[in-house]
C-alpha cells in the first residue's frame, strides 16, 4: 500500500511538472510563429509549427492520463500521437492507410466499448 500511494504521489509531481515545462515551451513557439508576418510563412515553418503544437498537445493529453487513469485518455494520447506522425512526418501511402486504419481502430474501440459502460454518452466529440 505505501508503494502505490508514494508512485501516485510520484507521478502527480512528475505531472505537475510536465505541465509546467508545456505551458513554458508555448511562449518560444508561438514567438517564432508570430514573428513571421502571416504571408510570408512557408510550408516548412508551418510544418514545424503544427509538429511543435501537437507535441505539446500530445504532452497535456499524457498529462490528463496519469491525473485520471482511463481508458479513453490512453486512447486520447495514441490518437493524437498518430495523428501527429502522419501529419507532421508526411508518411507514403502505405503508412497513412495504416495510420487511418489505427484512428479508425481507436474511434471503434472507444465507440462500441467504452461508452457503453459510461453515463457520459453527451460529450460534444463523441458525436462525431
Amino acid at each position: 500500500m505505501i508503494i502505490y500511494t508514494i508512485s501516485r504521489y510520484t507521478e502527480i509531481v512528475l505531472s505537475a511538472v510536465m505541465l509546467l515545462v508545456i505551458i513554458t515551451l508555448i511562449v518560444p513557439m508561438l514567438y517564432n510563429f508570430l514573428r513571421i508576418p502571416l504571408l510570408n510563412i512557408t510550408p516548412e515553418q508551418f510544418t514545424e509549427f503544427l509538429g511543435n503544437a501537437l507535441t505539446l498537445l500530445i504532452g497535456v493529453e499524457f498529462v490528463k492520463m496519469l491525473a485520471k487513469h482511463t481508458a479513453e485518455n490512453l486512447l486520447e494520447v495514441l490518437m493524437f500521437a498518430i495523428a501527429r506522425q502522419m501529419v507532421v512526418e508526411h508518411l507514403n501511402m502505405t503508412e497513412t492507410l495504416i495510420g487511418v486504419i489505427a484512428i479508425g481502430i481507436i474511434f471503434t474501440v472507444r465507440k462500441y466499448l467504452l461508452l457503453k459502460n459510461s453515463n457520459d454518452k453527451e460529450k460534444t466529440y463523441d458525436k462525431l
